[in-house]
């Protein structure tokens, strides 16, 4: 394994600017779904949209309020309460939407789970400040989780059983709420975090704390998987491709390209976990590309996997050509 420079930056993932526009929000709309062609399953529990829960300036420098998206695992409000994923949308941190993620939320809801899917400041200014759409990213999501703990009632939420999940660009962000802490982030990101601010202050006022008991990364990278430390490991599940031609799904250049930085993908975030003797799951399709399997298996496996954490036996294994980790 490659000794990583630190001053290498990890999020490279796009070859053009995208024009992040600020979005006027009103009250929150309230709406029971239907049912979609895009969830073999069915979903027709309660959907809360467009819950803003921070303002933040993005890459043209306007503020920009920031919303979500809650699914229920019922179809009213409930007293009861629920373990929660926290869904962070794909994009190259230059686009996407919330709204991408519909059919993964359903699913995890009709697993028993309070998901929130978020948008969060995408786009940035200049090859320059790449990294920096990535930090923001990484600042608006804990600022979701400070929203969704302090509203833990109104959205039914178990703030025992803290989750979260995403694919590509959500998936390094996952990454790097579990992995990345204020010290790593002002050494790997030190521009990014010296402009931008503290990661767990950003957006709100709110000072709730969390602790995140798992994480699925569907084909993301972290910057070296020596941010997995005892200190900071979580079980995590992974998915991902061999042939993914953007995010390796081992070590290697964003883009297979040498002109980018190193990363390190699943598989070899996977053996490091592994390794050290601690509980990780991964997926790998060998003729995958950058996106493997359907919605229903990714997340009924990230489900069960979720779910033995909370049972306390978390599984582990390597599982190739769509072979389910839950039985």
């Amino acid at each position: 394994m490659r000794k990583l420079n630190p001053n290498l930056f990890a999020v490279i993932i796009a070859v053009s600017l995208f024009l992040s526009c600020t979005k006027n929000k009103t009250t929150p709309v309230i709406s029971a779904s239907q049912p979609t062609s895009e969830v073999s399953t069915g979903y027709n529990n309660l959907t809360i949209e467009d819950v803003i829960y921070a303002n933040n300036k993005n890459w043209l420098d306007d503020y920009q309020d920031l919303d979500l998206d809650v699914y229920l695992p019922t179809p009213a409000k409930t007293a009861q309460k629920f373990p929660l994923v926290l869904f962070i949308h794909g994009g190259g941190f230059t686009s996407g939407d919330k709204s991408t993620s519909k059919a993964d939320c359903q699913i995890l809801a009709l697993n028993g789970f309070t998901v929130a899917s978020i948008n969060y400041r995408v786009g940035w200014s200049s090859p320059a400040d790449q990294t920096s759409a990535t930090y923001r990213a990484l600042q608006d999501a804990h600022a979701a989780l400070r929203f969704l703990v302090a509203n833990a009632d109104e959205y039914s939420i178990d703030t025992r059983w803290i989750f979260v999940e995403g694919p590509s660009a959500g998936a390094i962000t996952t990454l790097n709420m579990a992995y990345l802490p204020q010290d790593s982030a002002d050494v790997y990101y030190r521009s990014a975090s010296n402009r931008l601010g503290p990661l767990y202050s950003a957006g709100n006022d709110l000072t709730n704390t969390y602790v995140i008991r798992g994480v699925a990364s569907l084909w993301g990278s972290l910057v070296s998987p020596y941010l997995i430390t005892k200190k900071t490991y979580v079980p995590t599940i992974f998915f991902h491709g061999e042939e993914d031609n953007i995010i390796p799904w081992d070590e290697g250049n964003f883009y297979n390209d040498p002109d980018f930085p190193v990363t390190y993908g699943s598989k070899s975030l996977y053996d490091y976990i592994d390794a050290h003797h601690k509980a990780a799951v991964a997926h790998i399709d060998p003729k995958g590309n950058h996106g493997i399997y359907d919605s229903d298996f990714n997340q009924t496996n990230v489900a069960c996997f979720f779910n033995s954490i909370m049972n306390g036996n978390p599984q582990k294994g390597i599982y190739y050509t769509e072979v389910p980790n839950c039985e």
